[in-house]
């Protein structure tokens, strides 16, 4: 929902893959933004909290999209993560933070401006990586390869 004196136009998506991976887009008015960062000094990053099962989660890279007002953020989640919640410092206007999952489902929350999110479940969207059909196939393929030249070896 927008809001008549919402000069912030914020919007957050938070991008999840099943590796734990995530894409965090913070996107604000450009003009706005600029004019509230001049207040503080740090990165962007030290503006958001992602708290997840009881211990911070930071991002490891962040970018900006000049173009859009975005901030990029990016990281990874324990693969085990049950349970988020997050805070954006700077905005006191309400917004949406929408989730897209690993698993697929999508889910918007209304953030009531400077304020934490509900405790938003993050279970059972995650999981380690796996071998593709390709890797598997090579794997049996170099099993059943290794006694044969060990035998074309011992009879040279």
């Amino acid at each position: 929902m927008l809001w008549a004196h919402d000069v912030e136009r914020t919007q957050v998506t938070l991008t999840f893959a099943r590796n734990g991976s995530f894409v965090l887009d913070v996107a604000n008015d450009p003009d706005w933004l600029k004019l509230r960062l001049e207040r503080f000094s740090g990165p962007f990053s030290d503006r958001v909290v992602m708290w997840v099962d009881g211990r911070e989660i930071r991002p490891t890279s962040e970018e900006y999209i000049a173009a859009s007002g975005v901030h990029r953020l990016r990281g990874t989640m324990p693969l085990d993560a049950q349970t988020l919640r997050w805070y954006y410092g700077l905005v006191i206007d309400p917004y949406p933070l929408t989730i897209r999952r690993a698993d697929g489902k999508i889910v918007v929350e209304e953030i009531a401006g400077d304020a934490w999110s509900r405790t938003i479940d993050l279970r059972g969207q995650f999981s380690a990586a796996t071998l593709t059909g390709n890797a598997a196939a090579l794997f049996i393929v170099a099993a059943l390869a290794v006694p044969l030249v060990f035998r074309l070896a011992r009879r040279r």
